[in-house]
């Protein structure tokens, strides 16, 4: 479990007055929308209940290429160029044509943060009234809201579970160290769903993820951790959503999960928080510099979301139909994908949904980049 770091006692000032951008949630989303206005000579507030950093929510591997674009090299720890897939009859190895890497959550927050010139609060969001953001610690006014609180879209009409398209993970952080980036697809372990196990340097991040919300993993993660000889100790667990949401309603804007900007099937939901949340904020840089309208910001942020629907809706049919194909069939059919051509084609396609190439795509922030010792 996380430490709490927030102000508390007599550092817990009210907390008041007007700003340009105000962006709630410090999540992935929220600090590349940061990010992107870093420089504009806007007014940017962060807000947050937990501090830049402080807890984390998923096993944390992303693309290679996204930490390179990203200059975000600093946090990785672990590489692999294969994804070996576990199922009761057979294991395939898929030698991808891309590599995917685990990565250090606080300090990829901390490098994320660096490169923007926004400044941070902590403070639990209630909800909003109009252009009013109300926290725990008093009201804030912005012209432009972003919303990166995650799946219950608290600025917006949210998701209550189990009664909602949300999948559900638990995962386990053992020391330990491993060479494979594992899946398994198992009834044993989850109707479902999949269990994986990322190593990350010194640790493993071990889980299992249920695409029915009704489904719970604690005792499947731990026979999971134990099946696998590591002791399943240092818990988290999220709710992750899984069906596209409108990502700009009633003028706020909505990045990450609480737009729905994770993938189905693979539950890959950090590349495109980062994705939707660099294309937001190119838009509000476009509003701070007179170039576009708050209201035609909203349209284009959402429609250059929107353009994503279908293959968001490709991949929750797929997250559909792997769990009742019976697992003799998808073993051979997993075997069967591991040429190198389907391999290329499948996974160039998957990587294309938020490539890394987009980072370079729009105009490069032109803030000066602060010492560490302040990003948080």
């Amino acid at each position: 479990m996380p430490t709490r770091r927030t102000k508390r006692g007599d550092d817990r000032t009210p907390l008041a007055g007007d700003v340009d951008v105000l962006i709630c949630g410090a999540s992935f989303a929220g600090l590349a929308v940061a990010r992107e206005l870093a420089g504009t000579g806007a007014r940017v507030l962060v807000v947050d209940r937990y501090e830049i950093g402080e807890r984390q929510t998923s096993a944390c591997g992303i693309p290679t290429e996204w930490l390179r674009a990203m200059d975000l090299m600093g946090s990785h720890r672990q590489t692999f160029p294969r994804l070996v897939v576990h199922t009761p009859h057979a294991t395939a190895r898929f030698e991808l044509p891309w590599t995917f890497s685990t990565f250090d959550y606080p300090e990829l927050c901390r490098l994320l943060w660096a490169q923007s010139d926004a400044d941070f609060e902590t403070a639990k969001v209630d909800g909003r009234t109009g252009a009013t953001v109300h926290t725990d610690r008093g009201d804030l006014t912005a012209p432009v809201i972003v919303d990166a609180l995650g799946w219950r879209r608290v600025l917006g009409s949210g998701y209550q579970p189990p009664d909602a398209p949300l999948s559900r993970g638990l995962e386990v952080h053992p020391w330990g160290a491993g060479d494979e980036l594992e899946i398994w697809i198992d009834r044993r372990y989850v109707p479902a769903g999949y269990g994986w196990s990322f190593p990350a340097g010194e640790e493993l991040r071990i889980g299992v993820g249920s695409f029915d919300p009704r489904f719970h993993v604690k005792d499947t993660t731990v026979m999971l951790a134990e099946d696998l000889q590591r002791e399943p100790v240092r818990y988290q667990g999220n709710w992750i959503p899984h069906k596209l949401r409108s990502a700009a309603d009633d003028g706020v804007f909505f990045v990450g999960d609480s737009a729905g900007h994770c993938l189905p099937l693979t539950a890959e939901g950090i590349r495109t928080a980062l994705y939707f949340g660099i294309a937001c904020g190119r838009e509000l840089r476009a509003v701070v510099s007179g170039n576009l309208t708050i209201a035609q910001a909203l349209a284009r942020y959402g429609d250059f979301s929107a353009s994503h629907e279908w293959k968001f809706e490709a991949m929750l049919r797929a997250q559909r139909i792997v769990p009742r194909v019976p697992p003799r069939l998808l073993s051979a059919g997993l075997r069967a994908m591991q040429s190198r051509r389907f391999l290329d084609w499948s996974f160039g396609h998957y990587l294309a949904i938020a490539p890394p190439e987009f980072v370079a795509a729009g105009p490069p922030p032109a803030a000066k980049r602060r010492p560490l010792a302040q990003a948080a």
